[in-house]
């Protein structure tokens, strides 16, 4: 039925279909619900219109207050929360993003010591009576 609609057709369709759910779920059944038009912008953006009344209007302004209002009080640290079903612009499903790594461990405050070498003083390396040899190379 859409085989001759173009992707960006496909996606403002989908994209109108999923509005009007969320409308449909987030409004109070008594407002009448808006009139969601899907279409492609002249750019090629999948968009929608939206038309409703000032009934609707109002009810929906409340509802977003209302997650404006819980945001604001809800904990900083709180773990961000993703749509249950999240869509790339194609309409297809993404996965949310990974959590967050946690910071790599500081470092301890090394300036107050004296600084050190990595290797040991000429003096204590034992020669065993031969020359040095680099400890890649075997010793004949």
């Amino acid at each position: 039925m859409t085989a001759h609609l173009s992707d960006s057709d496909r996606q403002a369709l989908r994209l109108a279909h999923d509005l009007r759910e969320q409308m449909r779920l987030a409004l109070p059944r008594q407002s009448t619900a808006p009139s969601v038009s899907p279409f492609v912008d002249p750019s090629g953006r999948p968009s929608v219109l939206m038309r409703m009344d000032d009934e609707t209007a109002r009810a929906l302004m409340a509802v977003l207050s209302e997650r404006l209002a819980a945001q604001a009080q809800a904990p900083m640290q709180a773990q961000p929360q993703f749509p249950a079903e999240a869509r790339r612009p194609d309409g297809s499903h993404a996965a949310p993003p990974p959590p967050a790594a946690p910071a790599p461990p500081q470092q301890p405050d090394m300036s107050s010591l004296p600084p050190t070498s990595a290797f040991a003083p000429a003096s204590a390396v034992p020669t065993q009576g031969g020359p040095l040899l680099p400890t890649a190379f075997p010793a004949r």
